[in-house]
């Protein structure tokens, strides 16, 4: 009698710890393949276009650290902004992509003074299938980073990083500069905050 209940108990115990493992197993499984397969949610959308933002800052470049990087370590190492814009429509369309400051966050973190020099920022865009483009951001006529023509249906997804080049003349953790990613078609502008 002793063993069998000393066995009830074991069994009792072993269902128990079994039944939790299998519960956690379960959640943990569903929890990390949902989050790579979430999907995204369209920040800005029109008529013909969707834009995506993949990072929690969205639209936003910030350099809140001089971090002088030579353009080849920057490709690899520099914090990636990815951007994904979907044609809707059965037709060509033409959009740019710009690089502009965020006035609203310079007056409001007062860096007036202190926001690093356009021509010590660079700046890079990747498209798939594409070689990547790295420009001074002093060298961009109006803030146009790219300018293309979607195909009907077509979806093209962007990466862009900015950073401080390597031959820089300012250092410490004053300086700083934050930008905005817009995306304009036909003159209208559909991403900006």
């Amino acid at each position: 009698m002793y063993y069998k209940n000393l066995y009830r108990k074991e069994m009792i115990k072993n269902i128990v710890i079994g039944g939790i493992i299998l519960f956690i197993a379960v959640f943990s499984t569903y929890h990390i393949y949902y989050s790579f397969n979430d999907t995204k949610e369209i920040d800005y959308s029109s008529t013909s276009l969707d834009v995506t933002f993949h990072e929690e800052t969205g639209e936003e470049l910030n350099i809140t650290k001089i971090t002088p990087l030579r353009d080849n370590v920057a490709l690899s190492s520099a914090d990636s902004h990815t951007i994904t814009i979907t044609n809707n429509l059965t037709e060509e369309v033409n959009y740019k992509i710009k690089i502009v400051d965020n006035i609203e966050k310079i007056e409001e973190q007062d860096c007036k003074g202190i926001t690093i020099p356009r021509e010590e920022i660079r700046v890079s865009i990747k498209a798939p299938g594409k070689k990547v483009k790295i420009y001074s951001l002093s060298e961009i006529e109006d803030g146009v980073l790219l300018s293309h023509k979607a195909k009907a249906l077509e979806e093209t997804k962007y990466t862009i990083r900015l950073w401080v080049k390597d031959e820089t003349n300012i250092n410490g953790t004053d300086y700083h500069y934050h930008g905005l990613i817009q995306v304009v078609e036909n003159d209208t502008t559909l991403a900006v905050k």
